[in-house]
């Protein structure tokens, strides 16, 4: 029986506290962002490279922070992931991955000489994080906040706020307009030929951010 104690009481010691985890986790929430964010710009600041290969060398750096297939499946939602077969949701989620690199790209790469704030993590519901980053420009503060997760093989990002707009939930609502007449195919030819635009909530932000820079940057 005392053997039976002294290994329930050794196996407590080894686990650490909520609170402990809890601060093991923004550690390492705070460390991937920074660390991502930082050599972004480190790539948009590098005035030798063409457009394509700084294009190319962000997205390598943040394809593997992104979970962009779990992002694809929350943008439909449970209303209209069903309504694709298993060959659809296959080729829509490669589609969509296309789909939020570029407009995740268009956004950032809007910044390149300015400088950004970190803000601490804070805990959202069980298992999620959101990070606040605050980009300096000309005199304006423009909000990215990163919505995280625990996914196998650590943290990733499941959601970007632009300027308190969200991508999934833009898509999101963009995609489910489309369903409510058009089909699932239909929906897949429209991302392909890349003939739906940019959903007008992500568009004002973009076109607030740019206006309100160059105005700052007026004498």
């Amino acid at each position: 029986m005392r053997k039976a104690l002294a290994v329930v009481a050794l196996i407590l010691l080894s686990c650490p506290s909520p609170a402990a985890q809890a601060a093991d986790d923004g550690k390492q929430v705070r460390a991937l962002i920074e660390r991502t964010v930082d050599s972004v710009l480190d790539v948009l600041k590098d005035k030798s490279l063409a457009k394509d290969a700084r294009k190319g060398k962000v997205l390598a750096l943040v394809d593997p922070v992104f979970d962009l297939k779990l992002m694809g499946k929350l943008t439909l939602g449970q209303k209209n992931w069903p309504k694709l077969d298993q060959a659809q949701q296959d080729k829509y989620t490669g589609l969509f991955t296309a789909t939020v690199k570029d407009s995740y790209y268009e956004k950032i790469d809007m910044f390149t000489n300015e400088t950004v704030d970190f803000e601490d993590p804070v805990p959202a519901e069980k298992g999620k994080y959101q990070m606040m980053t605050r980009i300096n420009s000309k005199g304006q503060r423009y909000g990215l906040l990163y919505k995280l997760t625990r996914r196998e093989g650590g943290w990733k990002v499941y959601d970007v706020e632009i300027e308190g707009i969200s991508l999934i939930r833009s898509y999101g609502a963009q995609y489910d307009q489309f369903l409510q007449k058009g089909t699932a195919a239909g929906l897949l030819a429209k991302m392909k030929e890349k003939t739906l635009e940019t959903p007008s909530d992500l568009k004002a932000a973009t076109k607030k951010s740019v206006s309100e820079g160059k105005k700052a940057g007026k004498p």
